[in-house]
């Protein structure tokens, strides 16, 4: 996970965030059981469908390698490759996918201005690779029903997907592999793949990248599943609302604390992961790892203390102060000088939101910004890319 380090954050406020950045979306693995649980509907209703997936990527492009897009045989869809640009051309090709029962790859230029595709001039300046599978050839089903399977538990894993010739970027014979690899790489695989392909997916395992591969003649895509972070929500009041939904939509898995057990009802909070009646000094267990975002808002200046004494003792790298600069400090008064370069007080990016919605979009933000490892500013301002190479 790496060390924590210092940003900037006005011009007296040093906060700690991740050395390392992550490379897979947040909203990965949630997209993609979504898109799993669709296809899972259609084959029991027996409808047939194809699904298309980034798998490489150059220069700008808006989705990342692992990004899916659902195309039914009625023609409806779900989910997104792009900004809206490719989608109808996929999904056109999609549904001749699900036609002909054979795999399908295609290859935009998006920096081309020739409009003589489907009207699409895009000048994005990047390249995109698309792999197209249907849903329903034979032995599809059961690695996506392993997929899902997986999707709903909490360890890593990774996908290796067959997508074509190394030479001609045909998927011709081997458009049937797609295998799910053990968790852990120094497990034997029982997949009948070439080893050097095996080692090559246990490096992109091992960098945290998803990417395309070339080994042996054969292309293919080794797409890395991490499971997405958890953010814990101290207090169940009203304002708690929006901010639960915000964080759900992003892709965090968020846990609702409080005592109040009717406040914590699926009806308040639909998008919640869990809700969990407790107090601070209940032995019950909440996720505490790593990956665990904090956000203290039990509107109690005593209870907020005995949170924040519980979280800093764990490994979390984030907790979120609700309150004015007073208020934080009050809260985390005792603690060390390493503590505090994991406390987030005010919480909140300073976008002048007024209201619980605003606020929570301001709290949201922030958190996908530590977690990136990015220091906030207007996307104008930025030198480089606005993703990290791919």
């Amino acid at each position: 996970m790496g060390g924590l380090v210092e940003y900037k954050r006005g011009p007296s406020h040093t906060f700690g965030i991740r050395q390392q950045a992550y490379r897979t979306t947040v909203k990965h693995w949630q997209e993609t059981k979504t898109i799993l649980d669709r296809l899972a509907e259609l084959t029991a209703a027996d409808q047939r469908a194809a699904i298309a997936c980034v798998v490489r990527i150059s220069g700008s492009a808006y989705r990342r390698p692992g990004a899916r897009f659902l195309i039914a045989a009625d023609g409806s869809t779900l989910g997104g490759i792009s900004g809206g640009c490719l989608e109808e051309d996929v999904r056109q090709t999609g549904l001749g996918v699900i036609e002909t029962g054979e795999c399908r790859m295609l290859h935009y230029e998006t920096g081309n201005d020739d409009d003589a595709l489907w009207g699409l001039g895009l000048g994005c300046d990047g390249t995109v690779d698309i792999f197209i599978v249907p849903g329903n050839h034979q032995g599809y089903p059961k690695v996506f029903n392993q997929l899902l399977e997986l999707l709903d538990g909490d360890s890593p894993f990774t996908v290796l997907t067959i997508i074509g010739d190394a030479s001609s970027g045909n998927a011709g014979e081997f458009n049937e592999r797609i295998v799910v690899l053990e968790t852990d790489p120094d497990q034997p695989q029982c997949t009948g793949l070439d080893e050097e392909f095996l080692a090559l997916a246990r490096v992109a395992t091992n960098n945290g990248v998803s990417r395309t591969i070339e080994a042996k003649g054969m292309r293919a895509f080794v797409e890395l599943f991490e499971p997405p972070p958890y953010l814990v929500i101290c207090g169940a009041s009203d304002d708690a609302i929006p901010m639960v939904r915000s964080a759900a939509d992003a892709g965090f898995r968020v846990v609702v604390l409080d005592h109040r057990p009717a406040y914590l009802v699926p009806e308040r909070f639909p998008n919640a992961w869990r809700l969990i009646e407790t107090l601070p000094g209940d032995d019950v267990e909440i996720p505490a790892t790593t990956d665990t975002f904090v956000v203290l808002k039990t509107h109690n200046l005593a209870r907020d203390k005995e949170w924040a004494q519980r979280f800093l003792a764990t490994p979390v790298p984030y907790l979120g102060l609700l309150g004015p600069q007073g208020r934080c400090e009050e809260i985390v008064e005792e603690v060390t000088e390493h503590d505090r370069k994991r406390i987030f007080g005010p919480v909140g990016l300073d976008l002048g939101a007024e209201g619980p919605e605003q606020v929570g979009l301001s709290v949201v933000s922030e958190l996908l910004a530590v977690r990136s490892g990015r220091s906030p500013d207007h996307l104008k301002n930025r030198d480089a890319p606005i993703h990290d190479p791919a």
